[in-house]
């Protein structure tokens, strides 16, 4: 694991210590396709001009009126509206038309949904936006888009690896995630609190404090501690977080074997089990990150674990926490050695092999993923930018000052799943091991049995031996 995070951390080292300079020195490469952004007029009145316009040649290449393309969009409430807007522009500009397929935003149901479409006959979508762990399941049904994108330069270097499979480029990175701890510093203040918790800890304490407290003042909605337990990705990064802040390793190792700590493991598994119902609601099991998001912004809960697009909805002049949401990193574990465990996130753009309108397709997938279009996302929804150069933008920095506070995370790195050793198996590595949570989390096996049958399922999967 700490390889991993050495690794990811030199990304996001290279991603923020190149922001000084890499506007000015930005291949030419990189230069044209973040010139994409500046044909697609009228975005919004406060996205600067900053990228140099459009040549002729590139305004050639996007008239394509008359062709409609397709695209997956798995969505957050909040996404929508945004998305429209988006490719509302995006229509006026080219006269290519978009359809949306919407299918919902648990990313487990969404992958099967992907697979179902893409192994069969049906041509569903043209554009796919894919979670960050999925280029090496979908790779076989991806168009390259290497000769139509070269190298990305000026995008951080490693999520290009990510979305680079036997030397294809399956997609291009869209935003970037990572998993955050919320809290409320008005109500540490309250309840004298010095800092947001450290440790797993003291996040238990302050939320049993803090909870207590306001349940007595009459809140009896109130919890303590908010995170998502649906049988979906969404536990595996949970999950993956309790297990490696505590030092109990990552599922498998770059060998492919099996090798986490059981003991470890069982311990985090029975301490989030002990909080449901306790500073966590009851149906904590069957919630995702929306979930979480509604009751924080009703002002029911002390701390929340959610990705970088809560903040922002929590931001809106309608939310009742709105200027009073702090965010920080996810607590380390309490034994030495341990250490933050912030989950890598993010989604990418995926052009489907079977698309009858693939170049249609592609310039909806540069729009998307220009820098213009990104700096729009950044200031409207708080998703981070692929674009290195972005994290200068002082309008993003004024409209979010989320990234400011980011900065000391990305420098200490970030836990990436083992999507890329366990390859087209990871969808059922994953999916054996937040099955497993979730058993031991509802009481139907005891954490030591469920991790016990799911390292013999691991290892099924994985076809290695036993390294237990």
């Amino acid at each position: 694991m700490s390889v991993q995070k050495l690794v990811i951390s030199s990304i996001f080292i290279a991603f923020l210590g190149a922001i000084a300079f890499v506007a000015v020195f930005l291949p030419a490469s990189a230069q044209c396709h973040i010139a994409q952004a500046t044909s697609y007029l009228g975005l919004s009145g406060t996205l600067s001009q900053e990228t140099p316009p459009v040549t002729p040649r590139e305004h050639s290449r996007i008239e394509k009126g008359g062709v409609t393309v397709t695209i997956a969009l798995p969505e957050n409430a909040a996404d929508k509206v945004w998305n429209e807007q988006l490719l509302a522009q995006f229509e006026q500009a080219t006269g290519i038309q978009v359809i949306t397929i919407r299918p919902g935003n648990d990313t487990t149901a969404v992958l099967r949904t992907y697979l179902s479409d893409l192994g069969s006959n049906s041509r569903h979508a043209d554009v796919y936006a894919i979670d960050i762990v999925w280029p090496g399941i979908l790779s076989k049904y991806a168009e390259d888009l290497r000769p139509a994108f070269g190298r990305l330069d000026g995008m951080a270097p490693q999520l290009v690896e990510n979305d680079t499979v036997d030397g294809k480029l399956v997609a291009v990175p869209y935003f970037a995630e990572f998993s955050l701890l919320y809290y409320r510093p008005d109500l540490l203040v309250k309840y004298h609190f010095q800092h947001p918790p450290r440790t797993w800890a003291e996040l238990q304490h302050q939320a049993e404090v803090i909870q207590a407290g306001e349940r007595a003042a009459g809140r009896s909605d109130f919890w303590g501690y908010l995170w998502q337990g649906a049988p979906s990705e969404a536990l595996t990064c949970n999950a993956l977080e309790w297990q490696i802040s505590e030092g109990g390793g990552s599922l498998i190792d770059s060998q492919r074997a099996v090798n986490f700590s059981s003991g470890i493991t069982a311990r985090t598994w029975d301490r989030a089990r002990r909080w449901i119902g306790t500073i966590s609601p009851p149906q904590v099991t069957e919630q995702l990150e929306d979930d979480s998001l509604r009751i924080w912004k009703d002002g029911d809960a002390a701390f929340m674990r959610n990705w970088p697009y809560a903040y922002t909805e929590s931001m809106r002049p309608d939310s009742p926490v709105r200027s009073r949401v702090g965010i920080t990193s996810l607590p380390r574990g309490d034994s030495p050695g341990a250490q933050h465990a912030d989950v890598l996130g993010g989604f990418e753009l995926m052009v489907s092999n079977r698309s009858r309108h693939k170049q249609a397709a592609i310039e909806l997938v540069r729009f998307l993923t220009s820098s213009r279009v990104q700096r729009f996302n950044a200031i409207k929804r708080g998703y981070a930018p692929t674009w290195s150069a972005l994290y200068a933008d002082p309008g993003i920095a004024h409209a979010n000052p989320m990234f400011a506070s980011l900065r000391q995370l990305l420098a200490d790195g970030a836990v990436i799943r083992p999507s890329t050793i366990a390859g087209s198996a990871y969808a059922e590595v994953s999916s054996a091991y937040f099955n497993a949570v979730h058993q031991a989390l509802n009481g139907e096996q005891v954490p030591s049995e469920a991790i016990a049958d799911l390292k013999i399922r691991l290892q099924k999967i994985l076809g290695t031996g036993k390294r237990l």
